[in-house]
């Protein structure tokens, strides 16, 4: 897999991992507007910015791990 693919899956693995986090966020009504992210008058508070966070760090090391596995399989 060239570094340019691999770039590609890499971010495209962790947008989907990032969406999947924040649906669940959202489900549970973690967020404290339903229209964050909707709508650029809501402002997220601090809380929220702690989910962001916490949701980016969890994707970025998902999607390595993931891309890992991933290199794994073709190579293999």
């Amino acid at each position: 897999m060239g570094k340019f693919a691999k770039f590609i899956y890499y971010n495209v693995i962790v947008y989907v991992l990032y969406m999947a986090v924040d649906t669940v966020f959202m489900f549970f009504h973690f967020y404290s507007s339903d229209k964050l992210g909707k709508d650029l008058l809501i402002m997220p508070t601090e809380s929220d910015m702690m989910l962001i966070l916490f949701n980016i760090i969890i994707s970025t090391i998902g999607g390595y791990f993931i891309l890992k596995k991933l290199e794994q399989y073709t190579s293999g």
